[in-house]
């Protein structure tokens, strides 16, 4: 059988095996970008909810610019990748390829305007140690599919 996605949680190791053939056999560039979005709103979403704790009991509140907000929740995240002791703030920026002292910045929140690339990437690797989080996320696009895609409608018309 022939699947886009064969996601192994059987194995032991920290990182899930995935097997696909390439994507845009399936999907225009229109079509891979637009899923991108809605990943990634998802994810954010996601995200939101489970920091949502740490960023209540630090008086963050929603109405604070998204930028202070995305920038605190990538600190959680930073901090806990750091806390599972497979990636030290090197170690990441070696996964991801991006600069040490940028990922330092972000660990420590000295910089509020991050880019999609490193949210991107950290939240990827994360994905990778925390596999519940990809659980999470599957669940909530099936939520949004079961939901007769009038979820989807209003993301798309959100102003």
């Amino acid at each position: 059988m022939n699947e886009l996605v064969t996601f192994n949680l059987n194995n032991k190791s920290p990182l899930p095996s995935f097997a696909y053939p390439s994507v845009s056999k399936f999907l225009t560039f229109k079509e891979r970008k637009m899923l991108k979005l809605v990943l990634l709103n998802c994810l954010h979403e996601l995200l939101i909810e489970l920091f949502q704790k740490k960023i209540q009991s630090e008086k963050f509140s929603y109405s604070m610019e998204s930028y202070a907000v995305d920038s605190r929740i990538l600190q959680f995240i930073i901090e806990s990748i750091v806390e599972t002791g497979e990636y030290t703030l090197e170690g990441i920026a070696h996964y991801t390829r991006i600069p040490f002292d940028v990922i330092f910045d972000a660990a420590c929140g000295n910089n509020t305007q991050l880019s999609i690339t490193l949210w991107i990437k950290i939240v990827d690797l994360y994905m990778q140690i925390k596999p519940e989080l990809t659980r999470l996320l599957f669940n909530k696009l099936i939520e949004i599919k079961d939901q007769k895609y009038f979820t989807l409608s209003l993301l798309l018309n959100d102003q």
